[in-house]
């Protein structure tokens, strides 16, 4: 299970998985913390989605940045959480995991963070449901990566959006979110925009087309996390605006 630090969403990891392996997933941002590392083990596919937690790891993030180190503490089955450490765009990333004898790291820079302009709705292209489309500029220099959570009401929205700027690079980037969740006059969108690094955008880009592959035995993402264990680890920053919808 991966659950976003200010939207939650869940996504389930049970793909093309025949041995029972660790699933962490965590995310650090620009904005207040604590911030939460998950650990799981990852189930068959034929199995019930339930996945367990696993207690009783050492965890740990470090800021090599500002040379800061932040052992995280177990405060439910399978979560641990930050006590010291923040987020800081550019600033360099580390998490160790130690469960066990295995060990598990991973790496992330947090990028610059880009402005969320303004978020409009329209009717969807296909079908009688409604479209959120986020309007943001795209900063000079190529190399910047988006990812995008919507937000109906309490449903977020199981689609996975992410954007680079290879076609858009100093550009005014508004590009329609396909939404499958059904809006209603007076519900509240909201949309968070991420900067994400490459490594991360890479995991979410696996994970867009294993789940468009539709296979009975499809592979799992690629993770950004060494060790072999499945999940990822990100440092992102974090801009959202809310509309109420008409």
């Amino acid at each position: 299970m991966m659950a976003f630090c200010s939207c939650q969403k869940v996504i389930h990891l049970n793909l093309g998985t025949s041995t029972s392996r660790y699933v962490i997933v965590g995310n650090v941002t620009d904005q207040p913390g604590p911030y939460t590392i998950s650990i799981t083990k990852s189930i068959n596919f034929d199995q019930d989605n339930v996945f367990p937690a696993v207690s009783g790891a050492s965890v740990y993030i470090t800021d090599s940045t500002a040379g800061i180190t932040d052992t995280l503490t177990e405060v439910t089955p399978g979560n641990y959480q930050t006590h010291t450490i923040a987020g800081v765009s550019g600033h360099v990333y580390h998490l160790g995991v130690l469960v066990n004898g295995n060990s598990f790291a991973s790496s992330s820079i947090m990028p610059q963070p880009v402005g969320l302009d303004s978020i409009y709705t329209q009717a969807a292209v296909f079908g009688n449901n409604t479209d959120v489309v986020p309007l943001y500029r795209d900063p000079v220099g190529t190399g910047n990566y988006y990812h995008l959570v919507l937000t109906v009401q309490d449903s977020v929205s199981q689609e996975i959006y992410i954007h680079d700027d290879e076609a858009t690079d100093g550009n005014e980037v508004q590009s329609a979110l396909r939404n499958d969740i059904k809006v209603n006059s007076g519900n509240a969108i909201t949309v968070e925009l991420q900067c994400i690094d490459h490594g991360v955008f890479q995991y979410f880009k696996d994970l867009q087309q294993t789940i468009q592959q539709n296979s009975a035995t499809p592979a799992n993402p690629e993770s950004n996390i060494t060790g072999g264990s499945l999940g990822y680890f990100s440092a992102h920053t974090v801009r959202k605006k809310t509309i109420i919808a008409q």
